[in-house]
């Protein structure tokens, strides 16, 4: 059976395309979570969620939580530079290789600024979570 979902903005996803996409269901007790229109319409909303390059450890790749500067001028999560540093014995950059001086716990300074970022973007992300979820909510009443 085919039938049309609701447009994305239902649950707060936007996108540019006026129409909405048609996908074939089992049942309409299926959980509420509507394809994206099209493939730019998907990157678009990914690319709208996805943290600054500035906000990602360049050691995990994730989104940091307790950020340093090191000696080389770069952020790092603390427990994955320490790590880096004391856990495998090197004393080089992990984003220049260039040998580091300074590679003591003591010698890392938190950046205050990009944990603020941090945190103002996962709150961003909790509020777009909450939206879907009372997307979902609403239209299964």
């Amino acid at each position: 059976m085919t039938t049309m979902n609701p447009p994305l903005s239902a649950v707060g996803i936007h996108s540019n395309d006026d129409d909405s996409s048609t996908t074939s269901t089992s049942s309409s007790s299926t959980p509420f979570c509507p394809p994206f229109p099209t493939n730019e319409a998907l990157d678009a909303y990914l690319a709208s969620i996805a943290p600054p390059r500035e906000l990602i450890c360049p050691i995990t790749q994730e989104l940091l939580k307790d950020p340093v500067v090191a000696e080389d001028g770069h952020t790092y999560e603390r427990n994955s530079l320490i790590t880096w540093f004391d856990g495998m014995g090197r004393n080089r950059s992990p984003v220049t290789n260039s040998i580091l001086e300074n590679t003591s716990v003591e010698g890392l300074v938190t950046n205050l600024a990009v944990a603020s970022m941090a945190v103002a973007h996962r709150e961003r992300l909790g509020k777009e979570l909450i939206r879907i979820c009372q997307g979902i909510k609403d239209r299964e009443g």
